[in-house]
């Protein structure tokens, strides 16, 4: 599959316009993660109802404003990548998973070419662990992790996004036991079922108010966030970075025979998206021409929607793995994750807070030429 490219890696698991007088608050960062069991989905058969895995296991992931960065602790990158570790032997009963969180810092580093896995692993973030969260209704961005990812891969994104004043709820990319996420629809719908739970469990027990939601998906949580989006109400518009809802066939016979079961799915077929939709997608300087025939998802959304192609981005692009990387080893950094994440976040500042300078910000991207409208 075409957007599986770094992830393959991690082995298989898993809209008042700016004036000077009118200065925006900035806030700070926290992050939590909530486990809880749904009770209507199995996971792991063959054991009994006391076992942890017997009912689907969700790690519910937050990042959130907070009031101050002293009432929790620093995170540094290292830490997301212990979680996934961790979640990873979770979900799959297993210990196979010891050491990933330096191995996939090896990779990511000789991927990349730039620092090393010490130096990755104790690169800091902006976020801090259990900060104490600001009691207010802010909006909420529901994002739907890349294949068999969790929502750190995005988690620079998420920090500019919380200093304006969303909250990010973040669903992993975790399938059917033993946790593999696959092409297959069963797998997908149970990412997506893993969000429509989330959300059902924090408007229950949270703070945390649905009335204002985005969906924002990357990669294969492009395809997962679109479903998620036409069975949530509230939901004023959907982001996709470089989204697998758009498939390019003649790649895998396999992998098109998968994707075909989903569109041709009740689920796929009832979906008819009136909100607002943005795609952006990658424009690689030697950009390989599509194999076959490329799936209309087009017919799905509304006529409120902008495609937009970053110049000389690829697919790993539109994840914060290229910059934490180059930022850990003091290599030179491009500009087009910075260009990715001013255009996201002003798009949804303007659907979700009513600040209408989105037009202004891609203006300014489109004179520059480091994106085209497709």
């Amino acid at each position: 599959m075409k957007y599986c490219i770094l992830f393959i890696l991690s082995i298989s698991l898993f809209s008042c316009n700016h004036s000077k007088s009118e200065e925006k608050q900035l806030y700070k960062v926290g992050f939590k993660t909530i486990h809880i069991t749904d009770k209507t989905r199995k996971y792991k058969h063959g054991v009994d109802s006391s076992n942890a895995l017997y009912y689907r296991p969700i790690d519910i992931d937050i990042w959130y404003p907070a009031k101050d960065s002293l009432s929790g602790s620093l995170i540094r990158f290292g830490d997301y990548l212990n979680l996934f570790e961790q979640r990873a032997n979770f979900y799959t009963a297993s210990t196979h998973a010891d050491g990933l969180a330096m191995k996939f810092a090896k990779m990511l580093s000789e991927g990349f070419q730039c620092s090393d896995s010490i130096s990755l692993l104790n690169l800091p973030t902006q976020t801090y662990k259990n900060a104490k969260a600001i009691e207010k209704n802010f909006p909420v961005i529901v994002y739907m992790a890349s294949y068999n990812g969790m929502g750190y891969e995005n988690y620079l994104l998420f920090e500019t996004l919380v200093r304006k004043g969303f909250i990010v709820v973040g669903v992993n990319s975790i399938g059917r036991f033993p946790g593999d996420m696959t092409m297959k629809k069963e797998d997908a719908m149970e990412q997506v079922n893993d969000a429509l739970a989330s959300v059902k469990y924090l408007e229950t027990y949270s703070n945390i108010k649905f009335n204002n939601i985005a969906v924002m998906g990357y990669s294969w949580g492009g395809l997962t966030g679109a479903l998620v989006a036409g069975k949530i109400p509230n939901v004023k518009c959907i982001v996709s970075l470089e989204g697998s809802e758009v498939h390019h066939y003649g790649y895998a016979k396999e992998e098109d025979a998968d994707f075909d079961s989903i569109l041709h799915s009740l689920d796929f077929q009832k979906m008819s998206l009136k909100n607002p939709y943005l795609r952006f997608e990658s424009s690689p300087i030697n950009q390989k021409p599509s194999k076959d025939s490329v799936s209309n998802f087009l017919e799905k959304v509304s006529e409120d929607y902008l495609i937009l192609k970053v110049d000389s981005a690829e697919h790993s692009d539109f994840s914060a793995y290229p910059s934490s990387v180059k930022s850990s080893g003091n290599c030179k950094n491009s500009q087009l994750y910075e260009t990715i994440t001013k255009l996201t976040s002003a798009y949804l500042e303007e659907h979700l807070q009513g600040n209408k300078f989105f037009g202004n910000v891609l203006e300014s991207e489109l004179k520059s030429k480091s994106v085209k409208r497709r």
